[in-house]
């Protein structure tokens, strides 16, 4: 089994990319700017008897997508997993958005995510069935009041999710996890005060983890899912049901 996650460096795309290699995949670890984090993933891969190696690409530029997709394809003429988690979340006001702060969020979030499984897809089709997990928030629910150049490129993998589990069917199942108010860099400036308040917002009373998206995420993209595509699996611990 061969898995690619981008945005594995740190955080939920870590964890996802270490959960898998505990399920028996190997994974390509894709970051952008965290080398040497990506490099302290793949030595905990390979010290738990697993198979993992780092690419170095951005997704926001067409020449970077064009060089990780072409790199994983002649390493594995089949893909079975890729996993879309990268994505970065500068805050801003809405008035303080310019046209360059939201095309850079959607070629990112968006543009470069529908680019790899647009050029990794015979290598998907292969594996027969191939599995795409995208990592939405749940933000593309609930918008941001300081990020909606960001709630709205999560919002656009929604559709994008869902379009291509219609289209991709049956060779490719294609699902969506969404995650709440997660322990990672996203949420380092917290102050006391502003943690205790979004823990107070959440019925399981509680920040959620990585691993616990990854947990999902290796769900979703296992055969224990085998008829589930085009949907969404929120992991929130209740900040948002339904």
């Amino acid at each position: 089994m061969r898995a690619l996650v981008t945005g594995a460096s740190v955080g939920i795309g870590r964890a996802t990319a270490v959960r898998l290699a505990r399920d028996g995949a190997e994974v390509a670890v894709q970051y952008r700017s965290h080398a040497r984090e990506a490099e302290s993933a793949c030595r905990e891969i390979r010290d738990a008897g697993g198979t993992a190696f780092a690419i170095a690409a951005d997704l926001a530029r067409a020449e970077d997508v064009e060089r990780l997709a072409r790199t994983v394809a002649e390493r594995w003429p089949v893909l079975d997993i890729l996993v879309l988690n990268a994505g970065s979340y500068p805050r801003a006001p809405f008035r303080e958005l310019g046209p360059e702060a939201f095309e850079r969020c959607f070629r990112e979030n968006v543009f470069g995510s529908a680019e790899l499984v647009r050029r990794l897809l015979p290598q998907l089709e292969a594996a027969h069935p191939g599995r795409i997990a995208f990592v939405s928030s749940v933000l593309a629910f609930d918008g941001s009041r300081h990020g909606a150049h960001y709630a709205a490129a999560k919002a656009a993998l929604l559709g994008l999710g869902r379009s291509l589990a219609r289209e991709l069917a049956p060779r490719v199942r294609v699902n969506t996890v969404a995650p709440g108010a997660i322990d990672t860099a996203i949420l380092a400036d917290d102050t006391p005060e502003l943690r205790a308040e979004r823990e107070r917002r959440i019925p399981l009373g509680r920040i959620g983890r990585p691993e616990e998206v990854a947990d999902a995420i290796a769900f979703v993209v296992s055969d224990r899912a085998s008829y589930l595509t085009g949907t969404t699996i929120h992991v929130n611990g209740g900040s948002r049901i339904g």
